[in-house]
């Protein structure tokens, strides 16, 4: 959302920009698998923002687009914490 509003600038670090990225899909990939493995409360509301993941990239960066995607993905993880904060 920083980039979007241009508070952050990633042009010159482009390949970090991506490099996040991935980290981010592959923690979250892995949180949905543990979170199965373990009966999680979280692990069903985890599992869409692997879907947003996949067609985030072919999304234009910059674009409105691109950041709802992003902050679609925010809310499935708000949700997931608030129902994991619920259970305990």
């Amino acid at each position: 959302m920083l980039v979007q509003f241009g508070v952050v600038d990633t042009k010159p670090f482009r390949w970090l920009h991506h490099a996040l990225f991935f980290a981010v899909f592959a923690s979250a990939a892995l949180a949905v698998v543990v979170g199965f493995w373990q009966g999680a409360p979280y692990r069903w509301v985890l599992l869409p923002i692997l879907g947003l993941y996949l067609v985030l990239p072919r999304v234009r960066a910059g674009t409105p687009g691109h950041a709802m995607l992003a902050l679609a993905a925010m809310i499935f993880y708000a949700t997931g914490l608030v129902r994991t904060l619920q259970e305990t």
